[in-house]
This record gives structure tokens, sequence and C-alpha cells, in this order.
């Protein structure tokens, strides 16, 4: 699926490339490398997306510090303006440094644009950042061990700590572990490339990216950067619940809308109808939970789909294969990934040679 973060069908033909803001939020300590190397792939994403015409938005990489005066942005306020940023980037902390307590300016301003619309990011010590703030309640992260924050070490978590590197939530992202970072910055590039953009940056960088991984990247990337805040808050809801037996009704009453309206912005914010916004994200859960290894019948109860048929034919449409042949696709790539590994680099390398 290659879902770009700005709908194809809202941008006229011969319209100029919107430019996407990414903000890198810079505090005491955090990974100096993170705006450059952020900034270089968006630099390598724009000119690939200028070489094959493609329509869209392109990443333009901010930094925001903590000054005196707030959190601030160091420069680039002539290009996009004074709306928050579409994307809020909070990465790692430096390993030679302690991580300091958070300001709670800096926590405020977290709040303040996820609740304007930005979708946040946060990589590591960023993720623990997030969790200060308070967004993450209700929501299924991926985030370090706890004690790495002292300021968290005591609280009782309100999110649900998902087993994966990477775990994307609509208008929620997190990373930990080995590479996060990179798995991170990839994500981005597809909610605001599309697939295609991302997977050239891959291969240009000879990138060797885990199935498992491969498969977090590709996932649907919704469109949270619209500006409607009445969809907005439909879609966040739709997100804490994996849009799981909703109607058309329920949609409207957390968004306060009436159906006819909720379907016209509906599809301009997102450039999906509602219902076929809801069939995306229970086919993403129903992807994560066979990589998981859950058996097909199972994965079709736990996402609301009581006909099996409905599942398989819609999982077909959207994922280009039946679930059965999904999931075996899994375990065999998965297997190929341990034979791999175990194979000494010694022998590898002539391998490599010979191909």
């Amino acid at each position: 699926m290659d879902a770009p973060f700005t709908p194809l069908s809202t941008v006229p033909k011969n319209a100029s490339p919107v430019l996407m803001e990414v903000a890198v939020l810079e505090y005491p300590g955090s990974l100096r490398a993170a705006a450059p190397v952020l900034s270089e792939l968006a630099q390598r994403c724009n000119r690939t997306a200028a070489a094959v015409k493609r329509q869209g938005a392109r990443m333009l990489v901010t930094r925001w510090t903590l000054s005196s005066r707030g959190v601030q942005r160091v420069a680039g306020a002539e290009l996009v303006g004074d709306a928050p940023p579409a994307i809020v980037v909070v990465p790692g902390n430096e390993p030679s440094w302690p991580l300091a307590p958070p300001d709670e300016r800096m926590l405020a301003w977290l709040r303040d644009c996820h609740d304007g619309g930005s979708v946040l990011a946060g990589c590591d010590e960023g993720g623990l950042l997030m969790a200060a703030s308070g967004v993450l309640a209700g929501r299924t992260v991926s985030l370090p061990d706890l004690a790495r924050c002292p300021s968290l070490a005591s609280t009782v978590p309100s999110w649900s700590q998902g087993d994966r590197a990477l775990v994307d939530d609509g208008d929620l992202l997190s990373a930990s572990g080995v590479d996060a970072w990179k798995y991170l910055s990839l994500r981005l590039l597809a909610r605001v490339y599309g697939q295609s953009v991302m997977a050239e940056a891959i291969t240009q960088l000879q990138l060797v990216i885990p199935r498992a991984v491969q498969d977090d990247l590709e996932r649907f990337s919704p469109n949270f950067a619209h500006g409607d805040r009445g969809i907005l808050k439909a879609q966040r809801w739709l997100h804490t619940i994996a849009a799981r037996g909703v109607t058309l009704q329920d949609i409207c009453d957390s968004s306060g809308l009436e159906p006819r309206t909720l379907q016209r912005r509906f599809l301009k914010a997102t450039g999906l109808r509602p219902i076929e916004y809801c069939q995306r994200l229970r086919i993403a859960k129903a992807q994560l939970l066979l990589q998981a290894g859950g058996v097909v019948d199972e994965v079709s109860w736990a996402v609301g789909y009581s006909d099996q048929s409905a599942f398989r034919r819609l999982f077909l449409r959207i994922v280009g294969v039946t679930p059965a042949r999904y999931r075996r696709q899994i375990f065999l790539q998965r297997r190929g990934e341990r034979t791999r590994a175990a194979v000494p680099r010694d022998v590898e390398e002539p391998m490599r040679s010979a191909a």
C-alpha cells in the first residue's frame, strides 16, 4: 500500500509541492545527529520525488529548542508560517548523557502540538518524554525501560507496551532498541512521501531491514495533517479502539458531526471514506496479529469479522495476498533471516560475491 501523507486527490495537477514541516525537538542531551540525519534523508527523498514527478508533500526538517520564551523554532518560520508542525519528533538521548528531568514547558508544548493536530514521534528516551507529557494514555507504544527516566520510574504506566521495535498508532509513533532512529526515520519518510519513495531510499542507502520491521514500515499510514479538528477527533478515537465494531453513527458521535457532513469532510481530510478507513485500520491490526503467530480464524474474530470469507476477501484486496498466505510468507521470511544470521561471516561473504 502506497499511502502518502497528503492524499493525491486533494493536490491539483500543477500545484507546487506542499512543504510538510517535521520539527525535531532538541533538549539537553538529545542526539546531536538527529536533525542532520533526518534532513539529509529528506533532501534525498525530495530529489527522488522530483525525479519521478511525484505530486504531494515534501519534507522540511526544522529544529526546535527550549529558550527563556518557551519552545521555539530555530529557523525556517518564513517557509512554514505559524501553524503547528505536521510532525514533531522527539529523539533519544546521547548515551553519555543522563536524561535530565523534563521541563514542564516542553511537555506542555508537546501536548499543545498534539491537540493542534501534530503527529508526535518519539525515539527511545524521546518516547519517555512523550509519556511524561501524558499523550500516550491508553495507547500501544514502544518505549525503553522506565528506569531511564527517573521522573517516570515510580509512575503506573497508562499505556500498553508493545512487543515491536516500531509502533505506528496513527497520530503517535514510537520506536526503541537497536536501530530505533533508523526505523522511525524511515517510517516518517513513508508517512510523508509514500511507500515507493521510502523503498527507493532503502535501496539507495543499501539498508538491510528485518522482515518484521519492513512490515511495520509498509503498514497503512493515514493522514493526520489536514487541519480538520472534528475529523482528527474521530480518527484518534478510531485508532484507540482499532475501529473494531464501530458504525457510521459511532464515528459521527465521536466527532460531533452529522453523517453527510462527516462523510464529506472525512473523505476530503484523509482521502478515504469512513468505512474504507476503518477497514484499513482493522486489516493493519490483523497483519500485526498474524505476524505474532495468530491463527487466521482467531485473528478474523479479534479484529471484528465474524464472516471469515468477507475477512479473507478484504485482506486480499488491501494486502494483495490471502491471510493464510501472508502468515506463511512471514514464517518463511523469518526462518530465512534466522538461517542467514547463523551463517559465519567468512562463509557469507563468498556467497554474496558468487551471487
